[in-house]
């Protein structure tokens, strides 16, 4: 009887501890999809309110099926990974006046009195859209070398376009149109959040007028001035603590 008893205790206890295995198995599976469903950061697929150019949208990431989409539109590029940047619109006094965190972003971004700086920045360069049937004299896609993201484009129309304007206004709406400082100098500003889109006409020697657009992806240049900012100020402690050691 006794050993009867033990066995019984014994079978119990294995089948007991069976089920404490098999609850901890469930539990551990489904875990891992519930923190899934509940990670943040994710961009949304559908319903975007931003600006775009061929697709490409502040989230967009730079890879290689990208560039050879691209190259499919609007012919090969020329690729460069680092550059200087130049975010002023028209000149410097208006992009500060009337836009005044790119002029702060420019100014982040370039050393005072007319310095160079090279940024870690991959910048696509197109001139053969026309070859393409695109009206595009000149494309240039300037991206974020460490997230892959856009920061801004530049696309200057070719002379059979002269509709362009006309073509982003039944897009994107009526912008705020600003006179410059000479006269046949104006711009075109669409704004979303964290976004500007500009239409830039500038009239230059001999009454030519030469026309832009620019897109400006600023959080995305946000991130890449504090990364520098930050970059700089470690740089900047470490000279200081090889100062110390040298006395």
């Amino acid at each position: 009887m006794l050993a009867s008893h033990q066995r019984k205790l014994l079978i119990g206890c294995m089948l007991s501890g069976l089920l404490v295995l098999v609850l901890i198995s469930i539990y551990a599976l489904t875990r891992s999809q519930r923190d899934i469903g509940r990670r943040e950061g994710a961009p949304a697929e559908t319903g975007r309110p931003g600006f775009s150019f061929f697709g490409i949208h502040r989230d967009t990431v730079l890879d290689r099926n990208l560039r050879q989409t691209l190259e499919a539109q609007l012919g090969k590029d020329a690729i460069a990974q680092r550059g200087l940047i130049d975010l002023i619109v028209i000149d410097p006094a208006f992009t500060q006046t009337y836009l005044p965190q790119i002029e702060r972003y420019h100014r982040a971004l370039n050393p005072a009195f007319g310095g160079r700086r090279e940024h870690a920045i991959t910048t696509l360069t197109y001139r053969r859209a026309q070859l393409k049937d695109v009206p595009f004299r000149l494309v240039r896609l300037v991206f974020d070398q460490h997230t892959g993201k856009p920061l801004y484009f530049i696309v200057e129309p070719s002379d059979n376009d002269p509709d362009l304007f006309v073509t982003l206004q039944s897009k994107w709406g009526l912008p705020a149109r600003i006179n410059g400082s000479q006269e046949g100098d104006h711009a075109l500003i669409w704004r979303k959040p964290s976004e500007i889109l500009a239409g830039i006409s500038i009239r230059r020697r001999g009454g030519r007028i030469e026309r832009q657009v620019r897109f400006y992806f600023l959080s995305n240049i946000g991130q890449l001035v504090e990364r520098e900012r930050n970059a700089s100020e470690a740089q900047r402690r470490q000279t200081d603590s090889a100062t110390r050691r040298a006395f």
